[in-house]
This record gives C-alpha cells, sequence and structure tokens, in this order.
C-alpha cells in the first residue's frame, strides 16, 4: 500500500471544514473505524473513484490518511 498516493498536497483548515462536513464522508469515516489497513486502503481508493477524484473528495482522503499518519498507524 503505498498510502502517499492517497495524499493530494497541503490542505487549509477551511478547506477541511468545509469538505468533511459532509453525511455521507462521515458515515464512511465512522465505518472505518478499527478496520484492517488494508481494508481502509481500498475503501479510499473506492471513495475517490466513486467521486471522480473531486477536490472535495481528495481533502477529505488526504485529511484522513494524514490523521492516520499523526496518529502513528502509518508512515
Amino acid at each position: 500500500m503505498n498510502w502517499n498516493r492517497l495524499i493530494f498536497g497541503k490542505l487549509k483548515m477551511d478547506e477541511i471544514l468545509e469538505a468533511v462536513d459532509n453525511d455521507e464522508w462521515q458515515e464512511l469515516r465512522k465505518s472505518l473505524k478499527g478496520e484492517s489497513l488494508s481494508l481502509r486502503y481500498r475503501e479510499l481508493e473506492k471513495y475517490l473513484e466513486q467521486h471522480k477524484y473531486s477536490k472535495r473528495a481528495k481533502i477529505r482522503v488526504t485529511n484522513y490518511v494524514n490523521a492516520l499518519k499523526r496518529g502513528g498507524m502509518i508512515e
């Protein structure tokens, strides 16, 4: 798994706050809690594809992956 493929640049806090204020995204995020890293990776890839790599989807996924890094779950 190349987690860096799921990071799309530096984010601004206002971009993050606006993008993550989305019920569908929050449901996915909650459903991933406690799941294996490989499942999370696949689900994030699928999410990006389903949303045609939209700017908001990229912001959401980047923020999620950065949180995993901050939490020490991935490098």
